[in-house]
Parts: structure tokens; sequence; C-alpha cells
């Protein structure tokens, strides 16, 4: 879900959700390369790459779950999955925006990386989500990519959201 100030060609639409406390569950799947050049990966120490290298393949050892306060804020800026706020090497399109469905396209020419992702939201009676992403990270130094594939589906628990803040991580 995941919801802050979007910019983009076309005006995305406040979605249809209910403001306090949400969990979202979401089930990555990375495939591919670490997406870092070979001269970036030799200056990393050995423990370095190889601590890299494990969160790597265990990222998507198990599902992640957060929980997210939704202020009325928040969803008055609508869907955006990109919490690094504006950066002005990426573009985005909206492919289409209405109150229970978003569908967003992102591409990112950074110095040494781009990245393309695509994402579609579902909201469904105000109470729940679900959606994917699909994003593939590629170093322009070398062309290593790595693809990470997503699936969440998000549930409003209540009208307070206690004592998240924000957005906080299940451990």
């Amino acid at each position: 879900m995941i919801l802050v100030a979007g910019v983009g060609a076309a005006e995305i639409v406040k979605p249809d959700i209910k403001p306090g406390l949400w969990e979202i569950s979401m089930i990555p799947k990375l495939s591919g390369q670490l997406p870092f050049s070979d001269a970036d990966l030799a200056k990393m120490t050995p423990e370095q790459r190889a601590k890299m290298e494990a969160a790597f393949k265990t990222a998507t050892a198990k599902p992640r779950v957060f929980k997210e306060c939704m202020t009325p804020e928040k969803i008055a800026h609508g869907f955006n999955f990109d919490r690094s706020g504006n950066d002005s090497s990426c573009k985005r399109k909206v492919i289409s925006s209405s109150a229970n469905e978003l569908t967003l396209h992102d591409e990112c020419d950074r110095q040494t990386q781009k990245t393309v992702s695509d994402a579609h939201f579902e909201v469904k009676g105000g109470t729940q989500t679900s959606g994917k992403f699909h994003v593939v990270m590629t170093s322009t130094t070398d062309g290593k990519s790595t693809t990470w594939d997503s699936t969440f589906q998000g549930k409003w628990l209540g009208a307070s959201c206690g004592a998240v803040k924000d957005f906080e991580m299940e451990k």
C-alpha cells in the first residue's frame, strides 16, 4: 500500500480507504545478480560482500509484514511506493487511476543504475488492498540486473494507530 505524496503526468486519484492502522503482508521474490558493478563489489570488504549476498538470498525467505498508520493527509496524497522523496532522475507515468485502482510505471536513470518499476494497486470496500510490484534494477556499467517481483495484501485493523506513528516493520 505505502501511501505518500505522489507526482506524475496524470493526477493520482485519492484512494477509497479508511484512515487508521493497516497491516500489509508482502511476498517478495528476487532473481538475477546483485545490481552492483564488479568495480563497486571490489571496493567492499569480504565481510561486507558476504553480508550483502546473504541479505540478497534471504530477502525472499519469508513474507514481510508491516503496519502503516494511514492518516487522512496520507490518503489525500494518493499511492506512491517510492519513500525516497522526489528524485530528479525518475520519471513517473500514471497508467490508470481511480478511487479503487491505480497502475504506475516509473523509470529512474541514475549514474550507476537504471531502475524500471511497474506497480498495480487495488482497494476493496475501503478495508482491503492488494497489488503487485515488478522492478528491474540494472547496473549501467556492466549490465548486471536484479528483478524483484512482489505481491501484497493489506487489511484495515482499526481507526486508532496506537503506537505506530508512520511505518513499522514487524520483527
